[in-house]
């Protein structure tokens, strides 16, 4: 697991804007040009990149992205396998992009401010909603987090923890728009720093995204959780809903009482990790 900033949170919740910024080390597999005549200008002006998923945070390769405007209108490339693609041209805050993929509503879009950081600087992630009207799973929950069975480095207490939740209204009857709902999870020892998911449905398929949870369980030492739960649910909405949970649970002890960040920002640090796509992810109404 990466350590991130909290002031990061709210926007990596929404899993491709983290692919847009916090993955600029790594170059996107090229996306397929689309017939003779619609393939992405190539050469002059800036480089954009962008992504596209629906609000379940899933990736949507073969989606078409077209220019609408400029002097590249008419221009279109197809999203490659990771849910990725890219235009080289001269575009400018008033070049509208659209989304379209089968069994989904087609969205348009500008680019994106500036992101320093990012690389490229310039990106667009559309988030289509699906036709199918989404599950409503608003509540007031017990979450619990299960590691693997086969975690036996993990601590005894970290094998099983719970939580309270409460999913918002807004995820009924449909998700706000960009499909992210930002959940808080609240426990006596749940660190405010690192104390919200994000939740998004697409249909009866929900998914949640855990950034950095993060519990301190003594004066120094603390577990987080990072990775993703998703799968679908019944509209019947049982009193428990069962998700795999793919991802990293780590126990960590820094040398002496202090901040979480000490976790990564200390060689000296005692982590011990597991990473797996078979915990679970048990929400119960309450």
């Amino acid at each position: 697991m990466t350590y991130r900033t909290r002031a990061g949170i709210a926007l990596i919740v929404l899993v491709h804007a983290l692919a847009g910024c916090d993955n600029a080390a790594t170059t996107p597999t090229a996306p397929t040009p689309v017939a003779s005549g619609e393939a992405p200008p190539s050469s002059g002006g800036i480089l954009m990149k962008g992504t596209v998923s629906d609000t379940a945070f899933r990736d949507l390769p073969g989606a078409r992205v077209e220019i609408l405007n400029g002097p590249h209108a008419g221009a279109a490339t197809i999203v490659d396998a990771h849910g990725e693609f890219s235009f080289t041209g001269l575009f400018d805050e008033t070049t509208q992009f659209r989304a379209t993929s089968e069994g989904h509503v087609a969205s348009v879009r500008t680019l994106q401010p500036l992101c320093e950081r990012c690389n490229p600087n310039w990106w667009i992630n559309f988030t289509l909603d699906v036709l199918d009207p989404p599950v409503n799973v608003a509540g007031a929950y017990t979450l619990t987090i299960v590691a693997d069975g086969t975690c036996t480095m993990l601590p005894p207490d970290t094998r099983s923890r719970s939580f309270t939740a409460t999913i918002p209204e807004a995820m009924a009857p449909a998700p706000v728009p960009g499909g992210v709902v930002v959940v808080p999870i609240t426990s006596a020892t749940v660190v405010r720093e690192w104390d919200v998911i994000g939740v998004g449905v697409a249909g009866n398929h929900v998914a949640f995204w855990l950034e950095t949870l993060v519990e301190q369980l003594a004066p120094n030492r603390y577990l987080s959780f990072a990775g993703q739960a998703a799968g679908p649910v019944d509209s019947s909405l049982p009193p428990t809903i069962v998700l795999p949970f793919t991802g990293t649970i780590t126990n960590c002890v820094p040398t002496e009482a202090g901040r979480f960040e000490d976790c990564y920002q200390s060689s000296a640090a005692a982590r011990v990790s597991c990473t797996s796509s078979k915990h679970q992810f048990v929400l119960t109404r309450r």
